[in-house]
């Protein structure tokens, strides 16, 4: 709950000024890349803090700002764990969805304003075309606990997709309604339930192993009736890849320098080193591992929380300075306030 009220806090704040899409939410990302100015390129990684993803139009690299508590921006390649918020529905009301599915891709739409999501519901099913807006998708953990539609709890029969695919109308009667795409290529572990028949088309209810339910009319001939025998059961699991533990130690410090905990003033300019080009900020309060030697006008930041960098030992920052008058060592008399509350010190 503490990381969902900050997350809350952070998206308050103005977002750019530009069109595109940001989802946002509290998670884990591996490979952002920084480059500021004539700098060489930067390798970070984040452990459950807040961020927001550009979800692009293509491209394999996507813009990721990380919110807190050292805020940044950078470019990444890595897998984006994409989720829904809560559970709900999208696609005019046909596709219910719970945070725990696998949400593989997601693109900012070409024609249409919105995005472009493809889902895998269940062991090698997926649905595909789905539209959704900008904050019906999240990254990270969403909220579940709601309860499901009773969709095709009862009805007639069993359906299996004659193809590998079909297409799937949330309405007969009207041409701009919303549609998806069903693909099971090797058939659906569960099969389609007929809860309703006109002309040529079966509206049908799909439930899947991640909670997913899918409710749409099909054409017939897009169908083949369900054999006795169902096919064997295959496990389905959201793959969410969690940071790595920290197994980095150091040695005592030097006799003139001092590690340890300190506040840090919000909005102080972070370095990759002393006087060079900036590349992050400080953007909430918070008690970072500093190291400084005494007289000088630097300090680093040491280790972050969520923050791992790209050397030998990622849980050590080694590329991340600040200003020493930015600095409150444990000690001395701090200068800002910290709620213990927000920094998880009761």
């Amino acid at each position: 709950m503490r990381a969902l009220s900050l997350t809350l806090a952070l998206l308050a704040l103005a977002a750019p000024a530009r069109a595109d899409c940001e989802v946002r939410g509290v998670a884990s990302l591996e490979r952002l890349r920084v480059r500021v100015g004539g700098a060489r390129l930067r390798t970070f990684a984040v452990n459950e803090v807040p961020i927001a993803v550009r979800p692009g139009r293509g491209t394999r690299y996507r813009d990721v700002r990380v919110l807190a508590p050292v805020a940044f921006e950078a470019r990444t390649d890595a897998r984006i764990p994409w989720t829904v918020p809560r559970s709900g529905t999208l696609a005019g009301g046909m596709l219910w969805l719970e945070p725990n599915v696998e949400i593989e891709d997601v693109r900012e739409g070409i024609e249409d304003e919105g995005l472009l999501v493809r889902v895998q519901v269940d062991a090698g099913v997926w649905i595909e075309r789905v539209r959704a807006a900008c904050d019906a998708i999240a990254v990270g953990l969403g909220e579940g606990g709601a309860q499901a539609p009773a969709w095709g709890a009862t009805g007639g029969p069993r359906w299996q997709l004659a193809n590998t695919y079909a297409w799937v109308r949330s309405e007969l009667d009207d041409e701009e309604a919303p549609s998806v795409r069903l693909e099971a290529p090797r058939g659906l572990p569960s099969p389609l339930v007929e809860v309703e028949r006109r002309g040529g088309w079966v509206r049908v209810v799909g439930r899947f192993e991640s909670g997913a339910l899918l409710r749409g009319w099909v054409r017939s001939h897009h169908l083949r009736a369900e054999s006795e025998a169902p096919p064997p059961s295959r496990p389905y699991l959201r793959e969410v890849r969690a940071g790595p533990a920290g197994l980095c130690r150091r040695g005592r410090p030097d006799r003139d320098e001092y590690v340890g905990p300190a506040h840090v003033a919000v909005g102080s300019a972070v370095r990759f080193a002393p006087g060079a080009e900036v590349w992050g900020t400080v953007a909430e309060p918070a008690v970072l591992t500093v190291s400084w030697r005494h007289g000088e006008a630097w300090a680093r930041l040491v280790h972050v929380p969520g923050l791992r960098g790209d050397g030998r030992c990622p849980e050590v920052i080694t590329q991340a300075w600040v200003e020493r008058s930015q600095v409150t060592l444990s000690g001395e008399r701090a200068s800002i306030a910290v709620p213990g509350s927000l920094l998880g010190i009761e």
